[in-house]
């Protein structure tokens, strides 16, 4: 699969982000600090979040 940036939802407060789809960082919410995605080798592990768009 390519990489692509995704716009998620965290699933604490609703707040929609953008993210990068192999994120080498732990990325967390901007408005409540969940953590939304975790490294995991070359793809990031969505753990806090929902995709809701996928954007080329």
């Amino acid at each position: 699969m390519a990489s692509r940036f995704l716009k998620v939802s965290c699933r604490d407060c609703s707040n929609e982000s953008i993210i990068f789809s192999r994120a080498t960082t732990i990325i967390a919410c901007s408005v409540c600090g969940a953590t939304l995605t975790n490294p995991a080798g070359g793809r990031a592990q969505l753990v806090g979040c929902n995709v809701v768009d996928t954007l080329e």
